[in-house]
């Protein structure tokens, strides 16, 4: 790996040749805000305080002159903008000095054979940069219209900068010129986009230039096969980007790359992820094609897990969205993410049977529930564990084969749940709710509709509620309790259909449980309420069946 790096100021940076941003990078994506805090920080340094503006990173020879950006899009791009900006008020002035010494030398320079060219050149390619921005106000085609998102942004970028500075001085403008050139970076030039690339994951720079999943793609989109009349790799990137936007982190992108590839390939840090896919290329274990495909399927299959939506889902798959909710968003469980993608992705093609592909879910989300959920133990080191079986899944050719692989996992997770003394201790401390107590409110639920779903498999229980049937505010048809906090846990608390919480109230237990028993639909329930009288003992007992239950029954297949 051949890299330079060295500190230099953007009047030196802007001076070493021509800066070309490749087609496969992001769009420009600088909003207001960003504009503003940046222009801010420009005037607000000193005069010969070289404003540090982080590290740049290019694919290239520190000694040549042709450079493509990989870290430092936004920032050179609003550089530019800016310069182009100061050159344009110069000549509105009539100082064409000024102007000609900003646009012949940080803007546009000339090659060996007299040709002039732009020093930034976008690839993407961005007419309006390069007719409406970078070129003279008396050379401007002023009919071309942005289409593009990051267009559109380049254009406002320039009419809000041109706004700002429009009333200055003269010598205002020199001022923030030399602030300009004066900018420091640190300028990092590594021979082959490979090297470049891995220079940047090791920087970990800030901003919106670069994240893992955009690197990968610059890498995957120049070893794309190129075909006339036939926008890929484009739209199945758009697809995989609309499938992984919006869900419930910021790097979420990042993290569904991440799980993709180990539940195919190897599982990686966040780190080492674009070297492992490079490596797997060079290797021709997966090619451009081949990949891209695969993220796609990948990314249709993604957003169903992180982000359980019943409408995402047949009605003969409510159980496997039942499950796979429960983990993702009762147990807020990650570690299984890549084995999750690599299940439900082997059942969809039908290699798996939907049996074994509720066997595997229902041993996760038993062992999560008791390790995790109930006995609060730590889940790390088992997303290398699920990585494992979720890779051993893919790439097993038979039915058969796949099944044995679930099985062999089902083996490890169970020899793996937290003994029943600790269980039994951790119980009460986890199962509770009251309207002052809510944080286990959903945990409770988890557990009440996962009974009333192995009584009923038929049952789909939405907008139910929670009811305590001995009630937080007892009338004076109620005995006092001997333990208040028998009150709170889960062998007093029943499932309510929707519209009977505020018909049953805190009316004595004979009337609630004739209301109950008429109308309610729910098997556990009406079951609770076949008892003549609800007594402290009863609670008491309720509690323990249920952890019991719990703890084995429950997943009994």
């Amino acid at each position: 790996m051949k890299v330079e790096a060295r500190n230099m100021t953007i009047d030196n940076v802007l001076g070493k040749g021509k800066f070309i941003i490749p087609s496969y990078q992001r769009e420009y994506d600088w909003d207001d805000e960003n504009i503003e805090e940046f222009i801010n920080d420009i005037e607000e340094s000193d005069i010969g305080d070289n404003y540090f503006i982080g590290h740049m990173v290019f694919n290239g020879d520190f000694n040549g002159n042709t450079f493509e950006v990989i870290d430092g899009q936004q920032r050179i791009t609003t550089i530019t903008i800016l310069l182009c900006c100061l050159r344009d008020i110069f000549i509105e002035r009539g100082n064409l000095d000024l102007a000609n010494a900003i646009h012949n030398k940080y803007l546009f320079s000339i090659d060996r054979d007299n040709n002039p060219y732009a020093i930034l050149e976008n690839k993407m390619p961005y007419p309006i940069l390069q007719t409406r921005i970078q070129s003279k106000p008396e050379d401007r085609d002023n009919t071309v219209e942005p289409q593009k998102k990051g267009e559109k942004k380049i254009l406002s970028s320039y009419n809000k900068l041109l706004k700002r500075i429009a009333g200055y001085s003269i010598d205002d403008l020199r001022k923030l010129r030399d602030k300009i050139l004066q900018l420091e970076t640190i300028f990092v030039a590594a021979t082959g986009l490979e090297d470049a690339s891995t220079i940047f994951m090791t920087l970990n720079a800030t901003g919106k230039d670069l994240t893992a999943l955009d690197l990968v793609k610059n890498y995957v989109f120049s070893k794309y096969p190129s075909m006339p009349h036939i926008e890929e790799p484009n739209d199945s990137w758009k697809t995989i980007l609309q499938n992984t936007s919006g869900l419930t982190k910021e790097n979420e992108k990042d993290r569904f790359l991440n799980n993709s590839f180990a539940s195919r390939y190897k599982k990686v840090s966040d780190s080492k992820i674009y070297k492992e896919i490079v490596k797997q290329f060079k290797s021709g274990k997966i090619d451009a094609k081949k990949f891209i495909s695969e993220l796609k399927e990948d990314s249709e299959i993604y957003k169903t897990i992180i982000k359980p939506d019943l409408s995402n889902y047949s009605k003969t798959d409510y159980d496997i969205y039942e499950s796979v909710n429960a983990i993702i968003s009762f147990f807020k469980i990650e570690v299984a993410n890549a084995f999750l993608l690599s299940l439900i992705r082997e059942y969809k093609k039908n290699n798996i049977s939907k049996g074994m592909t509720i066997i595997a879910l229902n041993s996760i989300e038993h062992f999560h529930f008791i390790n995790n959920a109930i006995c609060s133990k730590r889940s790390s080191g088992y997303d290398l564990l699920y990585a494992k079986y979720a890779q051993e899944l893919f790439l097993q050719k038979t039915k058969q084969k796949k099944h044995e692989v679930i099985k062999n996992l089902v083996k490890v997770l169970l020899s793996r749940i937290p003994d029943e003394v600790d269980y039994n201790a951790s119980f009460n401390k986890r199962v509770y709710y009251k309207s002052t107590l809510t944080k286990q409110k959903s945990l409770v639920q988890y557990i009440l509709t996962k009974m009333e779903r192995r009584e009923n498999k038929n049952a789909v229980l939405i907008n139910i509620s929670l009811e305590h049937i001995y009630p937080e505010k007892p009338n004076k048809d109620w005995y006092k309790l001997t333990n208040d906090d028998n009150l709170m846990y889960i062998g007093n608390l029943a499932l309510l259909d929707s519209g009977l919480n505020s018909e049953i109230g805190n009316k004595s237990y004979s009337l609630k449980r004739k209301t109950i028993l008429k109308k309610s639909k729910i098997i556990t329930t009406k079951k609770v309420f076949e008892n003549e009288q609800w007594r402290e003992q009863d609670i008491i007992d309720r509690t323990q069946k249920i952890c019991q239950y719990m703890y084995t029954d429950a997943w009994r297949r």
